[in-house]
């Protein structure tokens, strides 16, 4: 019996698991060594996820080891000096170096190959070190010139290549230019993570956990119908799902869970409006909170294999209408003996 062996659904969620993971598997996401992938270009938002990521992620959690990727093309001369590779690099390592150890990090300086194209090579990269989480800008160099409309926006190239990839990492995406604007060292974070009754959702909560600090908010949100005007089965069972982890928070038996308890965690319904879409309800919340992060699930390899795109319109329309930061948390099921051996045991590189 393990330390959250006793954390578990009441009885009526258990003939279907209402998309539970396994407790050992819950922990080994919110205690292995995370390996983050953080790309860079030179842009603003490129530069500003990297920040996020030194001063933000490795500062709070000191068993993060970061990749710092740049592509490069010695072709493009006419890039901005400070874009060049040589400049690039300098950057980058005084920004890792006044951060953390040389330890917690390596620079990876690769020359663009014409067949892959970066979007391919990202990926590569991506599978090769076998990473918990990339971090990228929304817009890179090009900003908007090279960009896919999706649902009435514009997502940028090498995003939705990594999107596409159908792979195990979730994606850390940040709009923001500036900064200043975003949740690191004392500044509150404050997560929307959108659920419902399915293990995605149970990642993107995981995810912004193991992605918080003390102090931050995570409110999780499910939409109700505009037509349900008392609390449905359904909503009882997400309702109690969550309560039965917040509640696990501030039990000194949970050797893990225990561990969040400074972390402000809510629950909240939100009654969708007339002629409101679900994203639309999500976002229209996560505006009221001002919240720094939305967090929506995808089972990518799943829905890939069924031939399905790998990220579900309904979270794909949430990224995309919300004007700050998204993570799309992915999760690949299963059984917690295979997780255990081959994610949890994972060493961080030297």
């Amino acid at each position: 019996m393990g330390a959250g062996d006793n954390l578990i659904l009441p009885d009526r969620i258990i003939p279907d698991r209402a998309g539970w993971i396994d407790v050992p598997i819950c922990e080994a996401i919110l205690t292995k060594d995370a390996r983050i992938l953080c790309t860079v270009d030179g842009s603003d938002n490129s530069m500003t996820a990297l920040n996020f990521v030194a001063e933000g992620l490795m500062q709070k959690d000191r068993s993060t080891f970061v990749e710092v990727f740049h592509i490069y093309d010695t072709s493009k001369t006419y890039l901005p000096v400070h874009c060049q590779k040589v400049a690039l690099r300098s950057t980058c390592e005084a920004i890792m170096t006044s951060s953390v150890s040389s330890k917690r990090y390596h620079l990876t300086w690769s020359s663009k190959s014409d067949k892959a194209g970066p979007g391919g090579q990202l990926c590569d990269a991506i599978r090769e070190l076998s990473v918990d989480y990339v971090c990228m800008g929304f817009f890179g160099l090009k900003g908007r010139k090279s960009a896919h409309d999706v649902f009435g926006g514009l997502l940028s190239t090498n995003v939705a290549k990594v999107l596409n990839m159908g792979n195990s990492c979730s994606l850390i995406c940040i709009k923001d230019e500036d900064a200043g604007v975003l949740p690191i060292k004392q500044k509150k974070a404050v997560f929307v993570v959108s659920v419902s009754l399915n293990k995605t959702s149970t990642k993107a909560f995981l995810d912004a956990l193991r992605l918080s600090k003390p102090g931050d908010e995570i409110h999780v949100v499910y939409i109700k119908s505009f037509m349900e005007f008392e609390d449905s089965d359904y909503t009882a069972l997400v309702r109690e799902k969550y309560e039965g982890f917040f509640n696990s928070f501030k039990d000194e038996q949970q050797q893990v869970f225990s561990k969040f308890h400074d972390r402000s965690v809510q629950f909240v319904l939100v009654n969708k409006q007339r002629r409101e879409s679900t994203p639309q309800s999500v976002v229209r919340y996560a505006d009221e909170v001002n919240a720094d992060f939305v967090v929506v699930g995808a089972n990518a390899a799943d829905r890939v294999a069924r031939g399905k795109k790998p990220v579900g319109s309904v979270s794909l329309q949430i990224c995309m209408l919300f004007e700050r930061n998204f993570i799309v948390a992915n999760w690949i099921d299963v059984i917690p003996r295979v997780y255990d051996t081959h994610v949890r045991s994972a060493a961080t590189p030297l």
